[in-house]
């Protein structure tokens, strides 16, 4: 590529670039982004960010938020709202004010969190982190879509249609932190709208309140302790068949972590061959490839394991 080639891609790119961020156009107040989704029969995608700090922010405005490919999507969908809050830069008094305002009244916790807001501000989904693709932020802002639109249907529902209709967006609203709390509540009303068990929200409550029930009852033990044995046992023999995974995770951690000879090597390889037929296809090569690298050699691997254990 000449100088001359090289300077008109470069000039073309900055052009595609810049292109791209004007097409995506970000209001900054709260009240104003509200009326114009209610105008506009949109919902509100706000981006709590951190501009001049947060690496994770800043990549995804860059990859994401702010590329021709997800403003043409968003475009008709969403008013694009900055929720900014910088530790450098200056910020309009008012404006920081009103940006640390709603990163109180809606929890956020890390950054960036993306929020789907219907016009009345209610929290219809959105995610946390950064993604990688369009195509991946894509998918919980269009399950957003979808709660909006069944949060609309329910005050002409009762019954077990109501409960269907809460079941479907609990299913479909992020488990994250940031929207642990609306979560929760969506689920108890969908239980207090099924009292007679026609949906399976029922176990699904009773699996998510084992599984807590599990992590405290583990948190509050030694990792390496004979007692943190005897509680692994125990809560592999009551899992539901949902939570039996995680309950062989820690099981499979704590024969790492106690491992005295090539023989206790041997017995937790064991373990992770029957934790990985319960895995997801995904985790399941990742544990086996985890297997076949780390236990090739079961005297280095305990060599290792020992070698890093707190004297």
């Amino acid at each position: 590529m000449n100088f001359t080639t090289s300077a008109l891609f470069c000039t073309g790119t900055a052009a595609l670039i810049a292109t791209a961020t004007a097409e995506n156009t970000w209001m900054t107040d709260f009240s104003a982004a509200l009326k114009k989704a209610e105008a506009e029969k949109k919902l509100v995608l706000a981006d709590f960010t951190g501009s001049d700090w947060c690496s994770a922010c800043i990549l995804l405005r860059r990859t994401v938020l702010d590329t021709a490919e997800f403003g043409d999507w968003a475009k008709d969908k969403f008013v694009l709202l900055e929720i900014d809050l910088p530790r450098r830069r200056n910020l309009d008094a008012t404006l920081r004010a009103q940006n640390e305002a709603l990163a109180a009244r809606y929890n956020i916790i890390s950054y960036p969190s993306i929020l789907a807001l219907n016009e009345n501000g209610e929290v219809m989904g959105g995610f946390e982190g950064n993604v990688k693709s369009v195509k991946e932020a894509i998918v919980p802002l269009e399950n957003a879509r979808r709660n909006a639109e069944n949060f609309r249907k329910l005050p002409t529902l009762k019954d077990t249609a109501r409960a269907r209709v809460l079941n479907d967006i609990y299913h479909h609203f992020p488990k994250s932190k940031t929207f642990a709390a609306i979560r929760t509540d969506i689920r108890e009303q969908a239980l207090t709208a099924d009292p007679n068990k026609l949906t399976n929200i029922h176990l699904e409550a009773a699996v998510e309140e084992q599984a807590e029930q599990f992590r405290q009852e583990r948190s509050a033990l030694i990792i390496n302790s004979p007692e943190m044995k005897q509680l692994l046992k125990r809560q592999l023999r009551d899992a539901y068949p949902a939570n039996r995974p995680a309950v062989q995770q820690e099981l499979c951690q704590y024969a790492l972590a106690t491992a005295e000879n090539t023989a206790d090597i041997a017995a937790a390889r064991k373990l992770f061959e029957e934790l990985i037929p319960q895995l997801a296809p995904e985790q399941a090569d990742e544990t086996q490839n985890f297997v076949d690298t780390f236990f090739a050699d079961p005297e280095a691997l305990l060599r290792m394991l020992k070698a890093s254990r707190p004297q």
